[in-house]
Order: structure tokens, then C-alpha cells, then sequence
């Protein structure tokens, strides 16, 4: 098998390589490839070539190799340069055990050729994990705040659920009230003020806007854009009416032609739907239970599981911001915003998790998309301190907990463990559930050996006073939700 003694006699090759820093996280390899492996790279493409090429008068194998040279000389060189490219780059980089991340610039790729003699030689440039040096991690203190669950939070989670399971139906000829549902064509154009023909950046048909009103200063958001007064653009009108909104696009945006570009929205309203409310009964049909008492104990029990998590959140974020503060670390330039989409998958899962419904996870989503280059970078510094205290703690994901933790938000969400899963698989997202399960159980492995107080008040362990803000974000408003979202 000459080809695999051949692979295994390349590979083996020595390289010559020199590495230069170039920035934060930054680097320059400048690698020489021996003449000697260009010119068994070649010979390697000519036999494949040899076996397989169809030349009319010759059968396969028996072609010159004059021949072959004249007909495909050209594209065998090409082939031979991007193999060595690849090869070589991939080689340096274990070699020199970089850990990579992000795609590899190769420097005047266009101009790079195999030389008639001597080695080949070309530059990369890539971004690299930058080096963490971790602090102590054991006896941080920690407050732990108390949580209770009382009856108005069952009222509020009842009423949030009989919003959640109401009916919707279409409100023919009616304007649009505090918090319906508009269906409508919405189209993202570049530009202040742009032209209806102008061509769009992006386009949403059937989107489903919630109009807020006075709870939520008529702020809302619309294909995944928060924007001010976006109720009252919205309430008064009917369906046919058209929406045009121009603002500057969140600083946070995944696409570079909307982050603090100036854009126009333009919001056709297709038609209005209310929802009526379940009622109690309903949803504890819903439910499958036996009466109302018996709701509220379910539900009892879920607020009181859900605080446990957000006691746990409340000690993790204690745990990530001394990390922070602790820790000093330079971002490669350009990677905060190549990263956003990723940081803003990673959140989204983490309030699912947390037990937040669709509509709230997705108007927090849009909300985050204004954040500032800071908040990114600072999303950014997070993910390498906890990759490093992971690989520092050996802590190891396994399969079992990730259709667990999938499972759990497939209850969560009342589907199906396996749709979950497939949606997910869909999206990409697997692989962010899986970093943010190792950096809760990383976060989890620290508090073992932290020194936790159980305070009244996170943030406040003085005045002793009962913690407010808790219970209010844990059974928030109700929000909306059909199965249009």
C-alpha cells in the first residue's frame, strides 16, 4: 500500500518553523516546506492521476506522462499547493501544540506557487486561546441568598400559565390593543429612512410581534431587534397598516450590516390575534391533575426547584466575577465580534434552563444584542477563565448528562426529548449545551471548597434587608406565549 507508507513518510517529515507573536493571543507562523515533500506530494497526485485519468487512445495506467503533464500539469500543481498548504499548516500547528482558534489567515494565498527548486515557504497568521493563570480557587467566599416560596408567587405563576394556555383567535377588522399578537411581513433595509424598494439585509414573513404597553414602556422587539416605542407604532392600527421604524442596529448584532448601522424596519401588519385566558380549571386539565389544591402543590414545588437554581445562579455568578476580577487576560483583536452568536446561543440555553418561557427568553436575547463592546469582551474573558479552570479541575462532560440536561428543558418546554435534541442538532447548538453544562459543574467544583454564608440579600450582608429583586424576576409578569412563538 504505497499510498498509506507514503502519507506516514510525509507526515513524518520534519518541518521548519518559526513563531512570532504579533499581538494578544496573536501569532505569525512562518513555515518552509522541504523540497523534498513537494516533490513526493506531486508524484503522489501524478500516480492517483495515472490510475484514474480517461485519455481517448490510451488505457488507464498506461498514460504518458508527457502526456498527463501537458493536459493537467497545471491543475496538478494547484492541487499539490493547496494539499501542502493544509497539510503542512495542520502539522505545524500540532507540533507546536497551538491551541487554535478561529480560521487560519494564510498570508498572499492567492500569490503563493510551488518553486521550480528549494522549499516552499508561506505565513500564517491565527488567533490563539490566550494563556490563563488562575488564582487560588479554594476558600472563596461565597453569600448564598435565602429564597421562600409564597403564596402571590403561585398566584403570579398560576396567571402566567393561564396566559400561556389561553386561546388565541384572530380579531377581524380590530386595531391593535396592549398585547396582541401582529403577524406580519417584516423586512430589515439598509439605510435611514430607506426607500420601500431599497434591497433588504434580511426579511421575516409572518413574524409574530408582541405590542407591549405600559409594563414594558411599549418597548418590544421585532426579528430579534429591540426597539423603543415599538407599541406604539404598533397599537391603534389594523391589519394592512405598514410600520416604518428607522434606528441605529444594536451594537451586539451578529450580522456586521446591522450592528451600529443605520436601518430601516418596515413592519406590514397581516393580521391581529388576542388571546383569552384558560382558565384555572383549564389548566389544571392541562395539567392532568385533580383540582386546584393539587396545582398549586405541583407548582409549589417547581418555584421552590427553580429558586434552587437561581440560588445556584446567584453563587455562580459570585464565583465567575471574582474569576474576573482576579484574573488578567488579553483578548485576540477581532474575536469579540465573531463570538456574539455564540455567547448569545450559550444565554439563551442558560434561561431555558433556568425555566424563563420562549417570549421572555427571546425579548432578553434581542435586549442583549444592544450591549456594548465591553459586555462582549467581557463574555469572552469568561469563557477561556472557565475553560481553563475546567481543564484545571478535570472536569468531563458526559453523554448521559447532556440528553439529561436536554431532557429537563424538553419538560420545561412540554416536548418531546427527541425533538428537543433534533432542533438543537439543527441549530448547532449542541455543542454550547455541552460548554455550558462543563462550565456550571466547573462552577459547581469550586463551591465544594468555597466558604458559603446563607445572607438575606446578595451583595448586602449589612443591611440584612430581605432580598426584593428575587422573587419578582422568578415569577416576572406573566408574558404571552402561543404556538406561534
Amino acid at each position: 500500500m504505497p499510498d498509506v507508507e507514503q502519507a506516514e513518510s510525509t507526515k513524518s517529515q520534519p518541518l521548519d518553523v518559526s513563531l512570532k507573536d504579533i499581538g494578544p493571543a496573536r501569532k505569525s507562523l512562518t513555515i518552509k516546506v522541504p523540497p523534498e515533500r513537494i516533490a513526493e506530494k506531486i508524484e503522489s497526485n501524478f500516480s492517483q492521476l495515472n490510475t484514474s485519468a480517461v485519455v481517448p487512445g490510451f488505457r488507464k495506467g498506461r498514460v504518458p506522462r508527457k502526456l498527463l503533464e501537458k493536459r493537467f500539469g497545471k491543475t496538478l500543481q494547484e492541487d499539490a499547493r493547496n494539499q501542502l498548504l493544509s497539510e503542512c499548516y495542520s502539522q505545524a500547528v500540532e507540533d507546536n501544540k497551538l491551541d487554535v482558534i478561529g480560521e487560519p489567515d494564510i498570508k498572499d494565498m492567492d500569490e503563493i506557487k510551488l518553486p521550480e527548486s528549494g522549499p516552499l515557504e508561506f505565513s500564517v497568521e491565527v488567533e490563539v486561546s490566550p494563556q490563563v493563570k488562575l488564582p487560588d480557587l479554594k476558600g472563596i467566599k461565597v453569600n448564598k441568598p435565602k429564597m421562600a416560596v409564597s403564596d402571590s408567587n403561585v398566584d403570579e405563576e398560576i396567571n402566567r400559565l393561564r396566559e400561556r394556555f389561553g386561546k388565541p383567535s384572530e380579531a377581524t377588522d380590530a386595531a391593535v390593543q396592549e398585547k396582541d399578537y401582529v403577524k406580519a411581513d417584516v423586512k430589515i433595509l439598509p439605510g435611514k429612512d430607506a426607500a420601500d424598494d431599497a434591497e433588504p439585509i434580511s426579511h421575516h414573513p409572518e413574524s409574530w410581534i408582541m405590542a407591549h404597553g405600559k409594563d414594558q414602556d411599549y418597548k418590544g422587539h421585532v426579528a430579534g431587534i429591540v426597539v423603543e416605542q415599538l407599541g406604539k407604532k404598533l397599537i391603534g392600527k389594523k391589519s394592512g397598516h405598514t410600520a416604518k421604524i428607522s434606528m441605529t442596529g444594536p451594537s451586539g448584532h451578529e450580522n456586521e450590516k446591522i450592528k451600529d448601522q443605520p436601518i430601516t424596519i418596515v413592519i406590514a401588519i397581516q393580521s391581529v390575534d388576542r388571546v383569552e385566558p384558560a382558565s384555572e380549571q383549564e389548566v389544571v386539565e392541562m395539567w392532568g391533575l385533580e383540582s386546584v389544591e393539587k396545582l398549586r402543590e405541583r407548582l409549589t414545588e417547581l418555584l421552590k426547584e427553580r429558586q434552587e437554581r437561581q440560588q445556584q445562579v446567584a453563587m455562580h455568578q459570585q464565583l465567575s466575577d471574582y474569576l474576573m476580577d482576579k484574573v488578567d487576560l488579553e483578548l485576540p483583536q477581532g474575536l469579540t465580534s465573531r463570538q456574539s452568536a455564540r455567547t448569545l446561543h450559550r444565554r439563551a440555553m442558560e434561561m431555558a434552563y433556568a425555566g424563563v418561557d420562549t417570549q421572555e427568553i427571546e425579548q432578553k436575547i434581542a435586549e442583549m444584542r444592544q450591549e456594548s463592546e465591553a459586555d462582549a469582551v467581557k463574555q469572552l474573558k469568561q469563557f477561556f477563565i472557565m475553560d481553563q479552570a475546567a481543564k484545571d479541575l478535570n472536569v468531563e462532560v458526559t453523554e448521559g448528562e447532556v440528553n439529561g440536561r436536554i431532557a429537563m428543558m424538553a419538560t420545561q418546554q412540554g416536548r418531546r426529548p427527541e425533538k428537543v435534541r433534533h432542533d438543537m442538532q439543527r441549530k448547532g447548538e449542541i455543542e454550547h449545551l455541552f460548554l455550558q453544562i462543563r462550565e456550571q459543574k466547573t462552577l459547581d467544583k469550586i463551591l465544594e471548597s468555597a466558604a458559603i454564608s446563607e445572607v438575606d440579600e446578595v451583595g448586602d450582608t449589612e443591611k440584612k434587608k430581605p432580598k426584593k429583586t428575587t422573587k419578582k424576576k422568578s415569577a416576572a409578569k406573566p408574558k404571552k406565549k402561543t404556538k406561534k412563538e
